[in-house]
């Protein structure tokens, strides 16, 4: 079973680093922003058991590395020192947005995009010079800095060098299969059923990525697309795509012919290196003139931020090339007034008829017995929901949302001799590496009752009107409040997790039974703060019965539960955005009696996982 990814929460010290916020999930470790005093650096967290080996090749392939245009390495550790389960690899702290980011907000125009992409092309024709390969050339590995729009190649996570030991076993090796080569997707086809078959990546499957990079950045839209894995397959080996030229007037023919050259089918016709890339991108820059200074795609303003037939206008290019691409800041839609703003509004304005003057000692009064009355109500409302929560619950659920799965095994998909990749590194979801779960201490006791109190009624009035005499008492004396440990503030999902769930069918805001303990009962577990796993009980649609879910437990006076990590019974891990919630009460868990820690509480273990967007 693969690791939980750490999950590091701001203020955490890491080897004298501390981290600030997460930057994202690669594809074998989480990265955070951290400072070493004033210095800032991105930190990627790798767990030791599974990628020892992975680690020591990134860092060695850091340390051979020294361009402008390749994120530079400043320092290695393992961590915690007492007993390291993770490698720490100190990155240079790349101040910008990724690629794709910045095509989108920036609009760029001609000499932009071929300025950025030369600086790509050479930082591989640098990685190439060393002997190294990245294997991941995409958009979300370039940062183009703020400063002054440099771009940056970064996470060499699973790149390879010579004499490097083989560390997969798999036909193709890991890499992103929307950027596979041509020549990659062909040794698959030919050696799907071949034993011990293994594709060896080289220079031209970096620089078929590149010019995927290219295609996109000059014409906002990509080369190929299918409505299956296999239809796409075919189309990246088969299909001739329209230059970028073509399908964008304003992309001019020099850079549209360097974007195809690098995507000629065959790597023996393609550019032959990185160093020829750059070459012929310089070369275009120096005869460039002043049509590559307009913007390669239209501007939103207010003429395109209108909305026809149901869609903005921005959809209808995306479903019709007819259409020029747009890029750039929305204007904002026209903000109309909200019903209960109007109704708002002619609460507060004076009303009609009498006015009645109460003087200030009526109103004391008044105060005073609307308390009184405010606090009986918020009491007896109280106990009709608890009441009626009760009558609604039942100790399981006798009735669960399952999709049938129709979708064929991996490995028939991967037989047809037009089907995709049946590995896991095909798989486009990145997989990221995660922290051991927490021990969980079972503490067997009966489960609570979920019937509806069978005590006497008038010892029920007793505590209904001691809590109202309190309220009372308390308004009147102004008692001090308990000491109420606030709930942590609200977190972002992990990248790809909303995707990744949705794909399985799994929906924000659908519910599932998940269990801390392996037998789905309703014992008592006592979980500490920090990492924490649960299993899945039953299918939740495609997600199958028995995948574990991980991620971290915050104790404070209730417990609050979120799971960002997902590995299935067959060893498949994706990103997922859960939160444990109560039927009662929302979100956090109810502490039972029996653990007054600060850092450990006792909860029943069989609970609900809520998909979210956003951890509340």
């Amino acid at each position: 079973m693969r690791p939980p990814p750490a999950t590091l929460m701001p203020g955490e010290q890491v080897l004298g680093y501390t981290v600030e916020r997460q930057l994202g999930q690669g594809g074998f470790g989480t990265v955070y922003l951290a400072r070493n005093g004033a210095q800032p650096c991105a930190l990627k967290l790798l767990h030791l058991p599974r990628v020892g080996e992975r680690v020591k090749r990134e860092v060695t392939i850091l340390l051979q590395l020294g361009h402008p245009n390749v994120v530079g390495l400043q320092g290695f550790g393992l961590w915690p020192p007492a007993e390291p389960r993770f490698a720490v690899i100190a990155m240079e702290y790349v101040d910008g947005r990724r690629l794709d980011v910045w095509a989108d907000e920036e609009n760029p125009t001609a000499r932009q995009v071929a300025r950025v992409v030369l600086d790509v092309a050479l930082a591989l024709a640098a990685t190439h010079a060393a002997g190294v390969l990245h294997r991941d050339v995409k958009e979300a590995n370039v940062m183009v800095r703020a400063a002054d729009g440099l771009a940056k190649l970064v996470d060499f996570g699973i790149g390879d060098y010579e004499g490097a030991r083989e560390l997969t076993e798999d036909l193709l090796p890991p890499g992103t299969p929307e950027y596979r080569a041509p020549e990659a997707w062909r040794y698959f086809r030919e050696h799907v059923r071949v034993p011990g078959a293994r594709y060896t990546a080289g220079v031209s499957d970096d620089l078929w990525a590149l010019g995927l990079v290219l295609y996109a950045l000059l014409t906002a839209r990509h080369p190929f697309d299918g409505a299956d894995d296999a239809s796409f397959i075919e189309a990246v080996l088969t299909s001739e795509p329209p230059s970028p030229h073509e399908v964008n007037a304003l992309v001019p023919r020099a850079l549209s012919d360097v974007c195809m050259r690098l995507l000629e089918k065959w790597p023996e016709v393609r550019t032959s290196s990185a160093q020829s890339a750059a070459s012929a991108l310089e070369a275009a820059l120096r005869s460039a003139d002043a049509t590559w200074d307009v913007p390669l795609c239209d501007a939103f303003g207010e003429d395109t931020a209108t909305t026809e037939g149901g869609r903005d206008s921005e959809d209808r290019w995306l479903h019709a090339p007819l259409h020029r691409p747009r890029r750039g800041k929305r204007a904002p839609p026209e903000k109309k007034p909200a019903p209960h703003e109007d109704a708002a509004s002619a609460a507060e304005a004076p009303p009609l008829g009498t006015t009645v003057r109460v003087s200030p000692r009526m109103q004391q009064s008044f105060d005073a017995w609307g308390v009184l009355a405010l606090a009986l109500v918020l009491v007896v409302a109280g106990a009709v929901l608890v009441w009626w929560t009760l009558r609604i619950s039942s100790p399981a659920l006798t009735r669960q949302e399952v999709a049938p799965s129709g979708k064929s095994p991996q490995a028939d998909r991967a037989a047809a001799p037009t089907g995709p990749e049946a590995t896991a590194a095909a798989v486009a979801l990145p997989a990221t590496l995660q922290e051991v779960s927490a021990t969980v201490t079972m503490q067997p006791t009966e489960p609570p009752s979920l019937q509806p109190p069978s005590k006497p009624a008038k010892k029920g009035m007793r505590v209904m009107a001691r809590a109202v005499s309190t309220a009372v008492a308390c308004t009147a004396l102004a008692c001090p409040g308990p000491q109420v440990r606030p709930a942590p503030p609200p977190e972002p999902c992990p990248i790809g997790a909303e995707k990744a769930m949705k794909k399985l069918g799994v929906r924000v805001g659908s519910r599932h039974p998940v269990s801390f303990t392996l037998t789905g009962d309703a014992s008592v577990v006592s979980i500490g703060e920090g990492p924490v796993e649960v299993e899945l009980l039953a299918d939740w649609f495609d997600m199958p019965d028995s995948t574990m879910l991980s991620g971290r437990a915050i104790v404070r006076d209730r417990v609050y539960v979120r799971l960002n990590w997902a590995t299935t019974p067959e060893g498949d891990t994706f990103p997922v955005c859960l939160n444990l919630e109560s039927l009662k009460t929302g979100s956090g868990l109810e502490r039972e009696p029996g653990e007054d820690s600060p850092s450990r509480a006792r909860i029943y273990s069989a609970q609900l996982a809520r998909a979210v967007s956003e951890f509340p």
